[in-house]
């Protein structure tokens, strides 16, 4: 019995120390599905996103952006949203057409790259990522 528990010990230890290891780079490396492309495309359920941020658009988008980063191995101390590259972050939200809910984007710099958050009209929202030069 108490060899069982020396393995689960060492099978735990082993886990948290890839987790303490873990960086930036390699949430950038997994959102970039290990390929040399510079932006990737990502689609969320609009019921995976089970808060209502009622007109505050940037923070659902950067809560489903946290949702993406957790689903592809990265930890919350890998992003820094009020950080962008040239010191702080600039994310803003818009309608691209005027009367149209439906054209809204949001805009959202963090250390790691940027992201487009955009919603479609069945509920999904589609993220596209593009990491830092």
């Amino acid at each position: 019995m108490s060899i069982l528990k020396s393995i689960l010990a060492l099978g735990l230890l082993i886990l948290l120390s890839q987790a303490i290891n873990a960086s930036p780079k390699d949430c950038i490396d997994n959102l970039m599905i290990n390929s040399n492309v510079d932006s990737y495309n990502f689609s969320i359920h609009g019921d995976d996103v089970d808060r209502d941020f009622g007109r505050d658009y940037l923070a659902e988008a950067i809560y489903t952006i946290r949702i993406l980063l957790d689903r592809n191995g990265c930890s919350q101390n890998d992003v820094n949203f009020g950080q962008g590259p040239h010191g702080r972050s600039h994310s803003r939200c818009s309608k691209l057409v005027g009367n149209q809910d439906h054209s809204r984007v949001c805009y959202v710099e963090t250390n790691l790259g940027y992201f487009f958050v955009t919603r479609d009209l069945l509920d999904n929202f589609n993220i596209s990522y593009a990491r830092w030069d």
